[in-house]
């Protein structure tokens, strides 16, 4: 079910009634708002289709197809559609919404295991690898955990962290002509700090970590990860 939250003249939060928009035997893995400016408002959501599962003969197991959709709530008709779909990684499991409008290219970043992924409609993909640890085994995953976004007037970024604790600024790079074209994302580590189950930067240049386990943190910004020393990814890597 869909609400439609708006405020009133008094500035008091109104819900509307729920609007359908159910799909039998699906699970859903991550939801998120995408930015689209003042156009129909749009949500990404990781699914996976039950009754098309199967479990393969020989190793028992579990064999599906993870997807990225796209639903948008067209205000005219008061109704929700399914606009857009497509396959993802299947160890994905986080979606970040990319400030959208006048303010960036729009889309989201689909987080999966040892990497993240730039994905739009009617965009090219972009990937980009997560720098590891130099004692991570090469045969173990890593999973993002938590993330959240700074916009600024002329600029934004967006910190995601590893399971591991290891803060990532990502950066989605667009052409100077075409600002809805993405050209390049990269990710350079930031820092470490113990692992949250959210991420919040605020205005004042702090970063708050609602840590899972033990006291939550609160950190101020000293830089903004432009160290060249820092490792570093590029999707560029993909496309040479």
């Amino acid at each position: 079910l869909v609400y439609i939250l708006n405020r009133d003249s008094a500035a008091r939060l109104t819900i509307s009634s729920p609007l359908e928009a159910h799909k039998s035997a699906s699970l859903t893995f991550a939801l998120v708002g995408v930015d689209v400016g003042f156009e129909n408002p749009i949500f990404a959501a990781l699914e996976v289709d039950m009754d098309e599962v199967e479990t393969d003969p020989d190793t028992h197991e579990p064999l599906f197809e993870k997807v990225l959709t796209f639903y948008e709530l067209d205000l005219g008709l008061n109704h929700v559609v399914r606009k857009w779909s497509d396959a993802v990684d299947p160890t994905a499991n986080l979606l970040v919404a990319v400030p959208g409008g006048a303010d960036g290219p729009g889309g989201v970043l689909v987080c999966a295991e040892n990497f993240i992924v730039y994905k739009n409609h009617g965009h090219a993909d972009k990937r980009c690898p997560l720098p590891r640890r130099k004692d991570l085994p090469p045969e173990q995953g890593l999973l993002l955990v938590a993330s959240a976004v700074h916009r600024q007037r002329d600029l934004f970024f967006i910190v995601v962290q590893s399971e591991a604790g290891d803060l990532y600024k990502v950066t989605v790079q667009t052409d100077g002509e075409d600002k809805d074209a993405v050209s390049e994302v990269k990710v350079r580590y930031l820092d470490s700090v113990p692992t949250c189950v959210a991420l919040c930067i605020l205005r004042s240049g702090f970063l708050f970590c609602a840590s899972e386990f033990g006291n939550s943190g609160f950190y101020q910004f000293q830089g903004v990860g432009e160290d060249d020393e820092s490792p570093s990814c590029s999707s560029l890597t993909f496309e040479g």
